[in-house]
């Protein structure tokens, strides 16, 4: 036998009803169903009766008119109209007895708030003789049986155990199938009682573990207990097993898919729950049993929980005095107020409670009144009240034992700069629960869920459709499987005209296409605001344009995005601009790739940092820091003529859109710009010595290549009579950046690169005698794309 319940999505209108009647007579296995209050009933019952004791009658009319609206709306069975107006009727009654006194009660509460249950229960069951079974409702009232704690009452499993067995399990074993209301119970003196809100759950476990149930269903509208908040989390996804113990803590620090005291009975008896979606009926769902699954890390969830505030009591004199916690926690019970977390120092001279903030100021006013005295006397400081704070959580069982979870916790917040206010751990190291600023908690939430490998979807937002863009766009859809742990999902692609967005990708192999049907483009600032719309997780810009995007980058770092590029001039601005988005990214906790500004993807910029980062000084780096200018110096060698290798290199996608930009130096400038700024020198294009490698380039392309190629094919056969060659070769040290071309030996290093090849020679404390090379393709859109790719994975990873 199961035992089958339907929350109050799932139960909420004529549609979801006739799906919950084909959700359980698709189940051949005996049953018992429970069933909670049709969609938002509960809430509009309770704001009713609020109303009629303000002495708003009206509006109370309009919360049972929409009551008595959707309760009449969902079936058309004549019987039960019959009892759903007599219902009505007895709750319209109820609420003008409240109009009358003015007062509601712990008791009256909890009775208005049974008629939700009630007028499901007779709803459900007769949907359920609709599709041929034979089906009858059942008070709950008749069989949970509680003390007088009316909205949250303590059940009295041994009574409420015959009771249920007498009512139900002949039924069950004629082939009917009852239907019991969720959430309810009763006095020993028929009093009626709530079991709290969310209770339907628990009345479901309870009816399981008393009836010997095989399994409990809860059928609700999301696949199972998620990864995450899928509203923080998009990327969140469904946990197929957890143990009773992670699905209870998960509950009580924010997970709302079952309620907390649902474990209790089903724990104790060994029986599985199971978690399904009423929409999504084929997926399996998550159970939840004595067993649980292996995680990396060990986390199988990060929760969070809003709305909090945090008092703290200390003070100098609280070391070593003893009573402190019991007083503290006495006024806690006085003021009636529950302490979600608590956090002690170890000097003991502060104790940090995480409450409800609509309970901090009672409880901030009930310390200050327990310690006046000590406050007084200068032994406390104060009670101090902080919000509103979020509590996030890791949860698993496989933490327990598992070295660095901490670490990569705290880890992770640190990058994103997020201070953490306090911090609790229990022994069993079943969880690790840190409280932050409120406006904090969604970033950290998705930063951690990608620390603890539980987000393994990176979208990427493609700007630009040159050959790069293109090149990159083929590479990801023929190297995916060389990543299978990971997901790169294009999400978006921009070009400076058009733009196409898709929340569930755009396969690199239709991008181009799509884009030319896309969107007209907007701004900068509102893509990436629709971009940061989605709360995608992970997110990474992706630059392979050639233009002034300095405003796009620093949108992009400062919503947390992570960017890479191939891009230089965003990155070769004024110093400034260089600024801004250095410190955007530092205070975002982002990452920012950009190797492929510089040699195609040649490690330069990396090995330059570990350089630096190993105590290396770095005294000169010189070398031929352009693919294109290296492809011409080299064809000028072999006697082709400048013009004519010009457009060979342009050819063959080896060249800026411009080559104006590459034979004016500029693009070589900018280089050694990004180089010189990674060495930590503060120098703006114009601090730069440069000399072109063709001049006059402004009375148009062919004009100056006609006029000076003659004299640069010249002084190669110079050079070549001295031993040299000619090489665009760019230099930094002490004296500053210099830029032009130089006659260098044909048998050195620079002097022997060829085509579009880049070479750095480093030469530092460390590497005197012999400097450090590094040499390797500089040009070309397949190196490009492949070193942007490159850079993805590294962050990605």
């Amino acid at each position: 036998m199961i035992v089958m319940k339907f929350g109050g999505t799932s139960v909420g209108s004529r549609e979801r009803l006739e799906r919950m009647a084909g959700l359980v007579a698709a189940d051949a296995r005996p049953k018992v169903v429970v069933v909670s209050a049709m969609a938002d009933t509960t809430d509009r019952l309770l704001a009713a009766g609020r109303h009629a004791e303000q002495g708003d009658w009206p509006a109370a009319q309009r919360e049972l008119s929409t009551i008595e609206a959707l309760a009449l709306g969902a079936t058309d069975d004549a019987s039960c109209q019959v009892a759903t107006r007599a219902l009505l009727a007895e709750l319209s009654g109820l609420l003008h007895g409240v109009l009358l006194l003015r007062e509601q009660t712990p008791r009256s509460r909890a009775l208005l708030a049974s008629f939700g249950e009630r007028l499901s229960v007779g709803i459900a069951s007769a949907h359920l003789r609709a599709v041929g079974l034979r089906s009858h409702p059942v008070d709950a009232r008749d069989i949970v049986r509680t003390d007088a704690t009316f909205e949250e009452a303590r059940v009295d499993l041994d009574t409420t155990g015959t009771l249920a067995r007498s009512a139900l399990l002949g039924a069950v074993e004629n082939g009917e199938v009852p239907v019991v209301t969720g959430f309810l119970g009763s006095t020993a003196d028929g009093l009626t009682t709530v079991l709290g809100r969310s209770g339907s759950d628990y009345s479901a476990a309870l009816l399981g573990a008393v009836l010997g149930a095989a399994e409990i269903v809860i059928w609700t509208d999301v696949d199972g207990i998620l990864t995450a908040d899928p509203r923080r989390v998009r990327e969140a996804r469904t946990l197929r097993a957890v143990s009773y113990r992670e699905a209870a803590e998960m509950s009580y620090f924010g997970a709302k898919v079952i309620h907390p005291k649902t474990m209790v009975p089903a724990m104790h008896d060994g029986i599985p729950i199971r978690i399904r979606s009423t929409f999504e009926p084929d997926l399996p769902g998550t159970v939840i049993s004595s067993q649980t699954s292996d995680v990396p890390f060990g986390v199988k969830t990060v929760t969070s929980v809003d709305d909090l505030s945090l008092i703290t009591v200390e003070g100098r004199g609280m070391a070593g005095l003893v009573g402190m916690a019991r007083r503290i926690f006495d006024t806690t019970e006085r003021v009636g107020v529950n302490v979600m977390m608590i956090s002690q120092a170890s000097s003991e001279q502060s104790v940090s409670l995480v409450v409800r903030q609509a309970d901090a100021k009672a409880l901030h006013d009930g310390l200050a009144e327990t310690f006046a005295l000590e406050i007084e006397a200068g032994l406390l400081e104060g009670i101090r009240q902080d919000g509103p704070v979020s509590v996030l959580s890791i949860i698993g069982q496989g933490m327990a034992g598992t070295p660095g979870v901490s670490g990569r916790l705290f880890g992770a917040l640190g990058r994103l700069h997020v201070n953490v206010l306090a911090i609790a751990q229990a022994a069993s190291e079943l969880s690790i629960s840190v409280a932050v600023r409120t406006d904090q908690v969604a970033r950290a939430v998705r930063a951690v869920h990608t620390e603890f490998g539980l987000t393994r979807i990176v979208h990427l937002a493609v700007f630009g459709a040159g050959l790069v863009g293109r090149t990159l766009m083929r590479l990801l859809d023929e190297s995916r499987a060389s990543f299978p742990d990971l997901d790169l999902r294009i999400s978006l692609v921009a070009d400076s005209k058009r733009y196409v967005l898709d929340e569930d990708g755009i396969d690199p192999s239709t991008a181009a296409e799509r884009l030319a049907a896309g969107e007209p483009r907007p701004d900068d600032a509102v893509l990436v605001a629709m971009l940061a719309s989605r709360r995608f997780t992970d997110t990474i810009v992706v630059d392979v344009t050639a233009a002034p995007t300095q405003p796009l980058h620093k949108a992009a770092l400062e919503a947390g995005f992570h960017v890479v590029t191939a891009n230089k001039v965003p990155l070769s601005g004024s110093m400034a601009s260089y600024r801004e988005l250095v410190t955007a990214r530092d205070a975002a906790g982002a990452r920012y790739g950009y190797e492929t500004t510089f040699g195609a993807g040649l490690p330069v910029l990396h090995t330059l940092k570990e350089l630096v980062a190993t105590g290396d000084t770095l005294r000169c780096v010189e070398g031929c820091f352009s693919g294109t200018l290296g492809f011409l110096t080299s064809q000028l060698d072999h006697g082709v003529p400048l013009a004519e290798a010009v457009h060979d290199a342009k050819a063959r996608g080896f060249t800026e859109p411009d080559p104006r930009e590459d034979l004016s130096g500029r693009d070589v400038a900018r280089k050694a710009l990004i180089v010189a700024r990674a060495m930590g020198r503060r120098l703006e294009l114009d601090d730069i010595a440069l000399e072109p490698m063709v001049p006059g380039l402004e009375a148009g392309l062919d004009v100056a290549l006609a006029e000076y190629g003659p004299e640069l094919e010249a002084r190669v056969a110079e050079a070549r009579a001295r031993g040299g060659v000619l090489r665009y070769v760019a230099r930094i040290d002490e004296s500053g950046v210099a830029v032009g071309l130089r006659e260098v030996p044909a048998t050195s290093a620079i002097g022997s690169l060829q085509g579009p090849d880049n070479i750095l020679v480093f030469t530092t404390a460390r590497y005197a005698a012999n400097p450090l090379v590094v040499r390797g393709p500089g040009a070309g859109a397949e190196v490009t794309a492949a070193g942007v790719l490159g850079d993805v994975l590294k962050i990605a990873r």
